[in-house]
């Protein structure tokens, strides 16, 4: 099987910035990042820290308006300084500090002790420092060894965020993660196809294993073993080199993606354009990909559409209510960060055509900056027809072909990979499409035994039954700020057949609905209804319906959160109770999922 990266021979764009102009909403460069953690090292030279994240201080809203309206008239553009915000943790103790730094000036403004139990990210170091703890702990060799492993590097660990819920209360705040065993029967093997039947809990300030728990084995709720306990072997790979020839399909010839005159979008730093549309390209460890000052070019008219767009929190509960299984839910942006888990993205395989590449940059626990090569991918696709119409009374036929622009970025977090798209299209819709993929997390099971919440997927295997619920952000600003959020239904006159306003019974029409306040907010999707949002400026008049010029949200097929109310997963994911949340705008308020998880 030939490399798929070598069966495009289309150029890469270069991600460089000539000038060295850094925009105010510009992601933080490997220099700055470099500065923030030297500025701690050197005001507290005998402290030992874990820069858990280093990221950039977006400036306030009513700033960055300022500066972006200066730039639209070539006016001088206000200074407003670069500042970096540093979450760390003390090697040890855990404890847990917020640092704002003005890079600009070169001082802290911000240093404090974050509350006990509220904890940052978790980090793919920190992820493999959990698996060695686990691997090398002598419970862990025992458990192993028992189950016939005697070869501790076929063992892999992967580790899921948990609260204490169910555990020991001293253990309740600290920095602790559960991890789900596997083996593999040779080092490049499928471990999912070989699950264990343990759980050990590692508390990461202390770098050790502090509990080992048996998981549920049969239908009811407890871990009690009847009988003998192994683990599946057979080897289910899904490698192509794992697999003989054959296997894959021989059958699918060559197309190619071609475009000789390069591509119709322009990149100016960070600053991309194509059609009409003008957006700047931002990126961080927690949201990954984030988009900038959305415009449109309507005529001579620039019309502002997003402030800024982001997947700002997503949730992957389990419904499996057997302890330990209770605790398995996923906050994916939250607690592992897309950032941190972005894939460097590679031509011919995760994009085809002529692309344009946006480099990462993040930090290390160290806190120095980490690159990754080609995180962000920009490139057109086909996409099929725009419109078209035929005139049957003469045959003419008028026809276009859809164009589409394309912002992505591929995750993994853990056993899961997830493609981002934002597309944008030529009628000016923008579409934002989420791809599932990798492999589920995988569970033993005895004796075939059934349970009703998860499916058989192999012998001795079962995959749970869980929810994907993504939370997008948008802070929309529809040709100007004073936008006001509507909901729409579509619903049958109230007039029975016969009746004077519905004489003939077919008759329908539609209720506009404005959010009024915070407290009334939310929305929830209705197919009876066949219920769509507007979000409308009052002060922008449509010049042929005389009515708030307006974008349709389609929040595609919401489905609501399983948990019940006073679990925890229901009350840390309290965005995912509903479809469309509206609230006022607030510099402080930018992760629906909270900024920090509370374990």
């Amino acid at each position: 099987m030939p490399d798929c990266c070598a069966c495009d021979s289309s150029a890469s764009m270069s991600n460089s910035n000539s000038s060295g102009f850094i925009h105010p909403l510009d992601p933080l460069t490997p220099g700055e990042i470099f500065d923030s953690s030297k500025l701690i090292r050197d005001n507290y030279p005998t402290k030992k820290w874990i820069f858990n994240s280093i990221t950039l201080v977006e400036p306030r809203k009513v700033n960055v308006l300022e500066y972006l309206d200066a730039e639209e008239r070539n006016d001088p553009l206000p200074f407003i300084p670069r500042r970096s915000k540093i979450l760390l943790i003390e090697k040890y103790t855990g404890k847990v500090f917020e640092v704002v730094t003005n890079l600009s000036s070169k001082l802290i403004e911000k240093f404090i002790e974050i509350p006990f139990g509220n904890q940052p990210t978790f980090t793919i170091e920190e992820s493999l420092i959990a698996e060695d703890v686990v691997k090398k702990d002598v419970e862990v060799q025992k458990r192993c060894a028992k189950l016939g492993i005697e070869n501790m590097d076929l063992i892999v660990a992967d580790p899921w965020v948990i609260s204490y819920e169910g555990l020991d209360p001293a253990l309740r705040g600290r920095r602790i993660m559960q991890s789900f065993m596997y083996a593999r029967m040779f080092d490049e093997d499928n471990q999912y196809a070989h699950p264990l039947d343990f759980a050990p809990i590692v508390d990461m300030a202390l770098e050790e294993v502090v509990l080992i728990e048996d998981l549920p084995m049969n239908a009811d709720m407890k871990s009690i073993r009847r009988g003998k306990v192994t683990y599946p072997k057979q080897c289910l790979n899904y490698a192509h080199d794992l697999h003989e020839n054959g296997f894959l399909r021989t059958d699918v010839k060559p197309l190619q993606v071609l475009q000789p005159k390069g591509p119709s979008f322009s990149v100016k730093g960070n600053e991309l354009s194509w059609q009409k549309f003008k957006m700047r390209i931002g990126f961080n460890y927690r949201e990954g990909l984030v988009l900038h000052n959305v415009t449109y070019q309507d005529g001579d008219r620039l019309r502002p559409l997003i402030y800024r767009a982001s997947l700002a929190e997503m949730i992957v509960p389990y419904g499996d209510p057997r302890p330990v299984y209770h605790r398995k839910c996923a906050y994916d942006v939250g607690e592992y960060g897309l950032g941190f888990s972005t894939n460097s993205l590679k031509l011919g395989c995760d994009c085809l055509g002529a692309i344009k590449y946006f480099d990462g940059v993040l930090n290390n626990h160290n806190g120095e900056p980490n690159v990754i090569k080609n995180a962000i991918c920009v490139h057109e696709e086909d996409d099929g027809l725009l419109y078209k119409h035929t005139e049957y009374r003469n045959d003419r036929v008028t026809v276009a072909r859809s164009r589409k622009l394309v912002v992505s970025f591929i995750v993994t977090v853990a056993n899961y990979e997830y493609a981002f798209y934002w597309n944008f299209y030529q009628d000016a819709t923008i579409h934002f499409e989420v791809k599932a993929t990798g492999i589920i997390s995988t569970i033993p099971r005895l004796n075939d035994e059934t349970v009703p919440y998860a499916a058989p997927v192999a012998e001795g295997i079962n995959g749970q039954y869980h929810q994907h619920i993504y939370g997008m952000r948008l802070d929309t600003m529809f040709d100007g700020l004073k936008n006001t959020v509507y909901t729409v239904d579509v619903s049958p006159l109230k007039g029975d057949f016969g009746s004077l306003d519905n004489p003939f019974g077919q008759g329908f029409t539609t209720s506009v609905t404005p959010f009024k306040s915070t407290k009334e907010g939310f929305s929830d999707a209705c197919t009876e209804k066949s219920r769509f949002w507007i979000i409308g400026n009052q002060n922008s008049l449509h010049e042929t319906t005389r009515k708030p010029t307006s974008w349709k949200l389609y929040p595609g097929n919401p489905i609501r959160l399983m948990a019940k109310p006073g679990s925890h997963v229901y009350e840390q994911a309290g965005f995912a109770q509903h479809a469309v949340w509206v609230t006022p705008y607030n510099d402080e308020q930018i992760f629906p999922g909270k900024s920090y998880f509370f374990v």
